[in-house]
């Protein structure tokens, strides 16, 4: 089962019978020079179906880490009406030697050929890839799926996915890097408000949600819970004690507050939350920053926390309450 995974790189997403793709939709994220992009953007109107595109990425990474899903977390998926393929560019170490393939996780009702997309050996090897593999699931019936064979017959993806569904809850080790290399993505909604803490909301000293190692990060955009909010993730850096709340002020400084007379100071015992000067006068809470602040902190603080070198970042409207100069310094962070 020894595996360490160097490169996990998105070529293709393929939807079909989801949301408004009623044939099959295929979105390439290679660039020309015959390499995935490191940085993709979807420029579409309203109702062009950018948000549903990114539910079907990572209801496709979710199945990574689940053994045996009740189902995909997405309704077209789920009704057992649509189809999906998401391909990756793997780069492995395994049986004693470095590897790269293509892997396709495969989702949705069944059909003649399972996959949308077949990929030759033509075709994977313009992207240098040793073989094909695929790994998913499919629904014999709505309501109930089952994996592909593959999952459990085929040596690599059998030993890919003990790898990564061992790893499930693995605590973060470091604030910015990680010594993990399984594969996270990290989905952002549209609304990225930091909202007032319930006033029922018991707030003790606890770890913070979503702190374990998960394929997939879903950031919903509104949970007034403790648990859930940033303050607690900052209160419990800080318990923590080994570096890492400094960290993450340093980076939210430089990075949101660089400039002006306002910054993250520290974290107060009583109420625990995280205090925010400014012009070394008046404090006040993280709901109370800006709508462009919140969004920004949303981002850094929680990327910070979970990021592996394996990552992918998924954000719905990247623009939302951004100033077009906090839009050029995420691009360039």
């Amino acid at each position: 089962m020894l595996m360490t995974i160097y490169e996990f790189r998105p070529v293709a997403l393929i939807l079909e019978n989801i949301g408004p793709f009623s044939e099959p939709y295929e979105i390439n994220f290679v660039h020309k020079n015959g390499q995935p992009c490191n940085f993709y953007m979807i420029v579409a109107a309203n109702g062009f179906g950018k948000t549903t595109i990114f539910e079907t990425f990572a209801s496709l990474m979710s199945l990574l880490g689940t053994e045996n899903p009740k189902n995909y977390g997405q309704e077209d998926l789920d009704s057992g009406r649509g189809r999906a393929q998401l391909d990756i560019l793997i780069r492995v170490h395994w049986e004693g030697r470095d590897h790269q393939f293509i892997l396709s996780i495969i989702a949705g009702c069944s059909n003649t050929d399972l996959s949308l997309k077949v990929w030759s050996k033509n075709k994977w090897q313009k992207h240098q890839a040793e073989d094909w593999y695929r790994c998913g699931y499919f629904n014999r019936v709505a309501g109930k799926l089952e994996s592909l064979t593959s999952n459990r017959s085929n040596d690599f993806i059998a030993d890919l996915l003990a790898v990564i569904q061992t790893s499930i809850d693995t605590p973060p080790e470091h604030f910015g890097e990680s010594l993990y290399h399984e594969p996270t993505l990290m989905y952002f909604s549209a609304y990225r408000d930091i909202p007032p803490i319930n006033v029922n909301s018991q707030r003790n000293i606890t770890k913070a949600a979503h702190w374990g190692y998960q394929t997939v990060h879903r950031f919903m955009p509104h949970d007034e819970t403790w648990s859930y909010s940033l303050d607690n993730l900052l209160v419990w850096l800080k318990w923590l004690d080994d570096g890492r709340f400094e960290k993450a002020r340093d980076l939210i400084n430089e990075q949101l507050f660089s400039g002006s007379e306002k910054f993250l100071e520290d974290v107060r015992r009583d109420p625990p939350e995280a205090i925010i000067r400014c012009n070394d006068e008046s404090t006040h809470r993280l709901d109370r920053l800006s709508s462009g602040e919140k969004n920004l902190l949303q981002l850094f603080l929680r990327m910070g926390v979970h990021i592996t070198p394996n990552t992918i970042v998924l954000i719905d409207e990247f623009d939302v309450h951004l100033h077009l100069r906090w839009q050029h310094k995420l691009f360039n962070a």
